[in-house]
């Protein structure tokens, strides 16, 4: 699969004009041209307290309308989108040619079912593996799927492996809300209220070599597999030690254990590289994707490497709308403009940017302790809670999230222009300062 294909002069201006198309109005004019006028706040709030199952805190905003890295809301105030929807929309809102196969796919065929066989999803599992590891797909719904199949594939070959059903994850993990997601999260919180949950799960210390090697001496025999985030993100955005992943991927193979790899923050460009493994030179046995993988449009994956990918096989796990022709179609067109724009050179270049700047506030302000992260996934630590300071920027146009009770999480559009980045640092710097 190589999509390296210089544009035209003429195929570049045509892009950038329809992308640009309508940023020169007032947002309420742009909004008039697709929507009819939005409801209210109120009556939003009012339906949705009234027929929502309230299983989520909501902030009191609703947005209408994104355009690059601004969203718009019902009473038409900009806000610079530093959240992407918690790591999803990661070229921003309103991409052109995103936008585009999006339309094209729809007025051709949206669903058909996974009983025949569908172009998009061929194409699609073909540019994910070119651009990943040799291995082959399973296509989902959301990140918390693409988990549970890869649950099951080292469940099976664990069995395979002779009996072996233990589960070995990190301390701090996040991976899912389904059963054997909860399971592999090492998060007291998640588990609550649920009863008795499935056995043959550990947990262990990330970054502890000596550890995860008393854990592979004392129950390597009985281990189906380790699953690793590269960067925590709900755990507070920390990164693992690359001697630490290297420890792992040896203990794995001398022990016949999966190494499974939950990229679903971290992959399709958001540290930097196309996915985060790239950085420690290592291959898993399987990656889960999801976030990112279809710019907004619900969409997991897992690539399963080719000498592992025999564990599935008819009747072994199934999807009824995973990888459809929309969303396989969408999700090939969001890889596809990563790789041929320059995103992962603007990730690394804006990455510098934003760590430079936040160190420097950290010298001068006592509430930031640590400024930790991966490409264009920072995290700030703070010295409380960090709940106050997401409401403040939120109230000045600025959204960013806090994860881990005190860690403001930024995951910006992957391209994200400059300008832009030092903006939304200019109200951030202004929200610590207000902390003294």
């Amino acid at each position: 699969m190589d999509w390296k294909v210089e544009e035209t002069e003429g195929q570049r201006t045509a892009r950038l004009s329809a992308a640009a198309e309508g940023r020169d109005l007032a947002p309420g004019e742009r909004m008039e041209r697709i929507f009819a006028q939005p409801m209210s706040f109120a009556d939003i709030k009012e339906k949705s307290d009234r027929y929502l199952v309230n299983n989520v805190k909501r902030a009191p905003v609703a947005f209408y309308f994104g355009q690059g890295e601004y969203l718009y809301d019902t009473e038409n105030k900009r806000y610079l989108d530093f959240l992407s929807g918690v790591a999803v929309t990661c070229l921003g809102h309103g991409d052109a040619d995103f936008i585009e196969a999006m339309r094209e796919q729809s007025d051709r065929v949206v669903h058909t079912s996974n009983l025949v066989y569908n172009q998009e999803l061929a194409l699609f599992a073909e540019a994910l593996v070119s651009y990943s590891f040799p291995g082959r797909v399973f296509v989902c719904n959301s990140g918390t799927e693409a988990n549970e199949a890869a649950f099951k594939v080292a469940r099976l070959h664990g069995q395979k492996k002779g009996n072996a059903n233990l589960i070995v994850t990190l301390e701090g993990s996040f991976h899912g809300r389904t059963v054997a997601g909860m399971c592999m999260t090492a998060q007291a919180k998640i588990h609550q209220g649920f009863g008795p949950l499935l056995d043959h799960f550990h947990y262990i210390r990330p970054n502890d070599i000596e550890m995860l090697e008393k854990e592979m001496d004392q129950h390597g025999s009985e281990m189906c597999a380790l699953v690793l985030e590269l960067v925590q993100g709900e755990g507070g955005v920390r990164p693992l030690d690359a001697e630490y992943v290297k420890a792992a991927r040896q203990l794995c193979d001398e022990n016949d254990v999966l190494l499974i790899l939950d990229e679903i923050q971290t992959g399709m460009g958001r540290t930097g590289k196309l996915f985060a493994y790239e950085h420690f030179d290592i291959v898993p046995d399987a990656m889960t994707l999801a976030k990112g993988l279809g710019n907004g449009f619900p969409i997991g994956a897992v690539v399963i490497r080719e000498d592992r990918a025999d564990l599935i096989h008819p009747g072994v796990h199934g999807t009824t709308f995973g990888g459809n022709h929309l969303g396989a179609r969408v999700a090939y067109e969001t890889l596809k403009i990563i790789v041929t724009r320059d995103i992962l050179d603007n990730v690394n270049a804006l990455s510098d940017y934003f760590l430079r700047r936040l160190k420097g506030m950290q010298l001068n302000l006592k509430c930031i302790t640590d400024v930790r992260g991966m490409g264009l996934h920072i995290g700030v630590e703070l010295d409380r809670p960090g709940a106050a300071v997401v409401d403040r920027c939120r109230e000045l146009g600025l959204l960013v999230n806090c994860t881990a009770e005190t860690t403001i999480r930024i995951v910006p559009p992957l391209n994200l222009p400059l300008e832009s980045a030092a903006e939304g640092l200019d109200i951030l710097e202004k929200v610590f300062q207000e902390l003294k």
